[in-house]
């Protein structure tokens, strides 16, 4: 951006409030700098001012280089608006759409008209079940009363009967002793509970109602200008009217008018009838739409914006299923109206049902563990109504996209790795016996792309078939592919569910060989493999390991030769209970070194360090982070055993070892093959075995290696 300023003075830039005056270079009378918008799209102010005052307002409009911006961003706006009706973006960013919220006051009388007889059944569903149901405070009451009519006495006829004595008798039989005389009071104050509907609820109840039907009044007026003999809006009009001033007549004649402040109470959100009156009203009340600058809604950034248009499409294509909404728990209430709570931070559910089974629709799913969170975009939880087999598929949008050497559009390929990252950290552990059960039946990423049909030949698309992991294209009026897929997954039985499952459920190879939950860490030497025994505790710097890889639990110490001699090798192991970082001085345990006071360490705090049979150091152990699985942690005799990958590896290590013992050759591991004396083998994705680029099996191995 140039600005050339025609007269002198102190000039200041700002753009969405932020003061970039100090991004641009002056030269001559010229401000020149450049701004980025980052993923932000929309429109967007730039504010030039001189001497501190205002001097010019400059809106741009920021175009997305992936989507026709007048086309498909729009649409993904309207496809939201038309599901969730009423809502109002919260979103804070640098860039907004002018959108108007439209107010009683200024929608049409078609529109107004239009929406009530769509809803008016359900108004009026909620507004009977209000008043056969009436939501009362209970109030206590007091009297003067003779006082063998009162039923229950309050403690201040003690006070009473004081400033009137002239009210005691004497009697025989009375209660109250002066001077040894018993006397009797004639009155006592009288103490009664009862209730009443004339609470804020129930007014606010009512004021809804006389403003709809003071709203059906001014249009009627208009409607019937000129007299107009056949007008088929006047019926209408007074029909709706006319059931809302009987049910004001008959059930508001004892309540009160609402004074003060219209917001609204915890009822509304939870109490049956009051929570849908409240929605029927706002819903004729206000509607959001692109437009006018009446109001204006700060949206997202443009891939923020497409995870929620895919997590409301996906609602879309359930609900046309057959599935209803039992739960909308996406959506919320407060006193400026009814919002979308699709916020980043946030973690929302829809409920449906139906007569085979119960659904969960999750946005911003949180899944926790000591070392890492997970929050997928999408997940979708099938229970089945028995509580038994229930199913979990993720769904995760990425507004981005692939082209590949042939021309080829889909997915980026780490967008779909993190798919089996997903889908290999959330597993639930069955029992003590290392035992895991997959929650995860599929996990599936949602790019922006439009030819469906092309796609189907793509090999992340065939890979659903294969894996249940792969990709799926969505843009508005291009979601077929996945519409077929969820009939499929939410129709199938648990047999046919179960048989697309990667491996199996149980005790399997998958939580054998590929759930690397387990960090084996290079301890420094005694004294710091002391320190975090003593006090349960593992510490790295930052810049050698920034964060904890998704789906690691535990973390297992590895002793080199040089620091440790004869106690070489991974001795022990502990669970991760929790990460923190922070600055090397602060650590109490471990003093530090002149000058490293302020450098940042990933301290990981453990739980239950324990003994373990030791993994012997074989060729070269781990020089700083590797992994490993908890299964091989617990079974490995050696460093190779700890990244064995499959149960025919295991077998051909066992050959191979019997070969070293026995002639005594050296097993050496490079680029995941082993060589033994002249030999080179290799297990090619757990089912064959290569030797010296020759296809063998197991059977003949050894064979093979003598000759």
């Amino acid at each position: 951006m140039i600005l050339d300023m025609e007269e002198n003075g102190k000039y200041d830039i700002f753009h969405a409030g932020i003061r970039i005056t100090d991004d641009f270079q002056i030269v001559g009378n010229c401000y020149i700098g450049i701004i980025g918008f980052s993923s932000d799209i929309g429109y967007t102010d730039i504010a030039i001012y001189k001497d501190n005052e205002k001097v010019l307002t400059i809106t741009l409009e920021i175009f997305p280089s992936k989507l026709d911006y007048h086309r498909d961003y729009k649409e993904l706006i309207q496809e939201i608006n038309e599901e969730i009706s009423s809502l109002a973006f919260q979103f804070i960013d640098k860039t907004y759409l002018a959108g108007k919220l439209k107010d009683v006051d200024y929608q049409t009388r078609a529109e107004f008209i239009n929406i009530l007889d769509i809803i008016f059944d359900d108004l009026e569903r909620s507004i009977q079940r209000i008043v056969s149901n009436f939501k009362h405070n209970v109030f206590t009451q007091e009297r003067i009363m003779d006082t063998h009519r009162a039923r229950r006495i309050s403690n201040r006829s003690r006070s009473y009967i004081r400033k009137h004595p002239e009210l005691l008798t004497r009697s025989d039989a009375g209660f109250i002793n002066i001077d040894g005389n018993g006397y009797y009071p004639l009155k006592v104050v009288e103490q009664r509970k009862n209730t009443t509907i004339d609470i804020f609820e129930n007014r606010f109840v009512k004021y809804m109602i006389e403003r709809i039907i003071s709203r059906l009044d001014s249009i009627e007026r208009i409607v019937d200008f000129g007299g107009m003999k056949q007008n088929p809006y006047i019926d209408i009009l007074r029909k709706r009217k006319g059931i809302l001033e009987g049910y004001i007549k008959r059930h508001f004649k004892d309540i009160g008018n609402l004074t003060g402040k219209k917001s609204m109470s915890l009822v509304f959100q939870m109490a049956p009838g009051y929570r849908e009156m409240y929605k029927k009203y706002f819903m004729l009340q206000k509607g959001l739409d692109l437009g006018e600058d009446l109001f204006r809604v700060t949206p997202k950034k443009l891939y923020d914006l497409y995870e929620i248009w895919c997590y409301i499409k996906i609602h879309n294509i359930l609900t046309k299923l057959g599935y209803d909404v039992e739960e909308y728990g996406i959506l919320q209430y407060r006193d400026t109206g009814m919002h979308l709570s699709l916020l980043q931070s946030s973690e929302a559910k829809t409920v449906y049902k139906s007569s085979k089974n119960r659904l969960e629709l999750w946005y911003n799913k949180f899944y926790s563990s000591p070392t890492t969170n997970q929050r997928p975009d999408t997940v979708l939880h099938i229970r089945n109504i028995d509580g038994m087999n229930d199913r979990t598929y993720i769904f995760d949008a990425k507004y981005r996209l692939s082209i590949g050497n042939d021309g080829d559009i889909g997915p980026m390929e780490e967008d779909v790795n993190v798919m089996h990252r997903y889908r290999d950290a959330i597993v639930s552990k069955m029992g003590t016996d290392f035992k895991y059960k997959y929650e995860t039946f599929g996990a599936y990423v949602m790019f922006p792309y439009g030819d469906e049909e092309r796609f189907r030949d793509h090999r992340f698309f065939k890979s659903i078939e294969e894996v249940n992991v792969g990709a799926f294209p969505m843009l508005p009026g291009s979601t077929k592919l996945i519409e077929e897929h969820l009939g499929r997954i939410i129709n199938q039985s648990d047999l046919e569910a179960k048989s697309k499952r990667i491996i199996v459920d149980e005790y399997d190879d998958y939580a054998k060989f590929k759930v690397e939950n387990v960090m084996v860490v290079n301890v420094k030497d005694r004294d710091h493999m002391q320190a975090y025994m003593d006090n349960n505790f593992y510490h790295i710097p930052v810049k050698r390991l920034s964060n904890i890889r998704l789906g690691v639990e535990y973390i297992a110490f590895y002793q080199s030769k040089a620091s440790f001699g004869e106690e070489a090798g991974i001795r022990y192991f502990a669970k991760i209970e929790g990460v923190e970082k922070y600055r090397r001085g602060e650590c109490r345990e471990i003093l530090a070194k002149p000058g490293m006071e302020g450098v940042l360490y990933l301290r990981l705090n453990l739980k239950n360090i324990k003994r373990i049979r030791t993994v012997e150091p074989i060729q070269s152990g781990t020089r700083l982070v590797s992994y490993t699985t908890l299964y091989l942690l617990k079974n490995a005799e050696n460093m190779h055993e700890l990244k064995l990958r499959s149960n025919l590896e295991i077998e051909v290590y066992k050959v191979l070892k019997r070969i070293s013992d026995s002639r005594v050759h050296t097993i050496r591991k490079e680029f995941g093959r082993y060589i033994i004396g002249d030999n080179k083998v290799e297990v090619i994705d757990g089912k064959a075995i290569r030797v010296n680029g020759r296809i063998s099996n197991l059977r003949n191995l050894e064979r093979t290696l003598d000759s």
